[in-house]
């Protein structure tokens, strides 16, 4: 199987960039009196200027070169050698004769220049954006044309790379933007700009897309996954529709939605739903959804790691989590929220969490917290125990529908073959929010093995919960201890797994020392 872990990792560090990118654009040279009289701001300003558009592109272009080697092998190299030389000359022949985009020049923000004309950064932009549109017009192509032949992608990979410039340029070329990567010496009808411009990159792309595929001697493949072509779309079109919002110009962003990011979206969905061997519509998360969870687990991931930074934690036998497949991950409770973060830290899978949400204090903060738990893929539920609590934000009835849409949507991503991490111990130890609630109550509660078992049934295949153990130590340590899977099949007795989990659980010594554990946690709380 294909891993495109770095790849996603590089893309983060991308978008951390574009983010940059746009603080110091609509932030930073808007409101000079933010930051002028800090050194540190004046210090991080002179670099934003220096490196900030040059970072961008060369992180998007690392991206799509590694997604393109796991995904196309040396065939991403042709691609690459092809279409940034294409371009290149694109580019020199149009800066010195207005000919194929219009009479333009580029200045110093985007990196040395090639010739003392172009960037070395503007091919690399447009390997980026011309191979993720191509990937996305195959899918497009495949999923809603039943047909993935050059004659049609081509044309389709074009037209959304041309929208990408229809919503760049007119912001980039704005009177009022104070930041400019090129200059216009004539005027267009479009936003200021001239429509041949349009024209010299429809060809260009067409001509770097046609060689590849003639040299390639063959289509580009339907079957690559369209996610992480689809993030570096989005997040360029995302990049200049903000840049316009900035300068005013609406109508771009509007073109943008409607002619760019709607086909890219269209391109990971499937027409049809999958059925199963009844012939039952099979619920599936899409492309999109699994992208933008995919992102959120690396951030959180990533922030996990970076808050517990000085704090000693490891995993021991945390390879018994199986890679692939179904599985419920089913911990100790012992820290409202340093347990998640050690999780998030050290699993080596992408995990949801099946999430409570019965503790928060007001609506504004249930709607934050859903919308959140949404993005990231997390099913959430309000815990049986607190339906009937005084000042819950949920009334009993959407509590209960809560409780019952959060199950099954964690019944449907077990069914996808995905891993959820749920706390069957259903309160922490420490819990600022709902206190007490375990300090006299030490049960296990059936919701995992209820999951598995249900799975089960439905897969027609064992189920694994993976038992997770947490091991909290004085120096402020957390170790996260793997046991052995308990494999649930439809014909097993859910009392007896019951009682397995509990008793894998409940083997570290924790109980024994509940003051040590509150003592160690509600200093690291403080």
């Amino acid at each position: 199987m294909r891993n495109y872990r770095i790849a996603w990792f590089v893309f983060f560090c991308y978008v951390m960039a574009l983010g940059f990118g746009l603080g110091g654009i609509a932030i930073a040279l808007r409101r000079p009196e933010l930051w002028a009289h800090l050194e540190l701001g004046r210090k991080i300003y002179a670099f934003g200027m220096h490196w900030g558009g040059v970072g961008y592109i060369v992180l998007g272009a690392l991206a799509m070169l590694l997604y393109g080697w796991q995904a196309l092998g040396r065939r991403v190299l042709w691609f690459f050698l092809i279409s940034t030389t294409l371009s290149l000359a694109a580019e020199l022949i149009g800066t010195s004769t207005g000919w194929p985009f219009g009479n333009y020049s580029y200045t110093a923000g985007l990196g040395p220049k090639i010739l003392d004309r172009v960037p070395f950064t503007i091919p690399l932009s447009w390997f980026t954006v011309g191979l993720a549109s191509w990937i996305l017009a195959t899918q497009l192509s495949k999923r809603w044309l039943r047909t993935t032949a050059a004659w049609i992608t081509i044309p389709i990979g074009v037209w959304l790379l041309v929208v990408w410039d229809l919503v760049l340029d007119p912001a980039m070329a704005h009177e009022t933007m104070q930041a400019r990567f090129w200059v216009w010496h004539q005027t267009g009808s479009y936003f200021g700009m001239p429509l041949i411009n349009f024209v010299g990159w429809a060809l260009t792309g067409a001509a770097f897309l046609t060689v590849t595929r003639l040299i390639w001697r063959s289509d580009m493949p339907s079957t690559l996954p369209a996610g992480l072509p689809f993030a570096v779309y989005a997040a360029n079109m995302l990049f200049a529709s903000v840049l316009c919002i900035v300068v005013g110009l609406w109508p771009p962003v509007i073109i943008a939605a409607v002619l760019g990011l709607i086909p890219a979206t269209l391109a990971l969905l499937a027409k049809e739903r999958p059925r199963d061997d009844s012939g039952q519509t099979v619920s599936s998360v899409t492309d999109t959804d699994h992208v933008v969870e995919r992102a959120a687990w690396l951030v959180l991931r990533f922030l996990s790691r970076l808050t517990l930074r000085g704090r000693h934690y490891s995993g021991e036998n945390l390879d018994m989590i199986p890679m692939q497949g179904p599985v419920i991950v089913a911990a100790q409770h012992i820290h409202h929220l340093d347990d998640g973060r050690a999780l998030l830290a050290l699993l080596p899978r992408h995990v949801r969490f099946l999430v409570a949400l019965d503790w928060v204090p007001s609506h504004r903060w249930r709607r934050v917290m859903e919308t959140l738990c949404h993005l990231a893929g997390w099913p959430v539920i309000v815990r049986p125990r607190e339906l009937m609590r005084p000042n819950l934000v949920y009334d009993p009835l959407q509590g209960r529908t809560q409780l019952f849409a959060g199950l099954r949507e964690a019944l449907r991503r077990l069914r996808t073959g995905q891993a959820i991490v749920i706390f069957p111990e259903g309160y922490p130890l420490i819990d600022p929010h709902l206190p007490d609630r375990r300090l006299n109550n030490s049960q296990v509660y059936n919701g995992a093995v209820w999951l598995a078992h249900r799975a089960a049934r439905t897969l027609g295949q064992p189920v694994p919960i993976l038992p997770i153990r947490l091991q909290y130590g004085s120096d402020r340590s957390i170790k996260v201890v793997a046991e052995a899977p308990i494999l649930v099949s439809s014909t097993d007795d859910p009392s007896k797994l019951h009682d397995q989990l509990t008793v894998k659980l409940q083997r570290s010594s924790y109980e024994e020392h509940n003051s040590r554990f509150a003592q160690v946690l509600e200093r690291t709380a403080e």
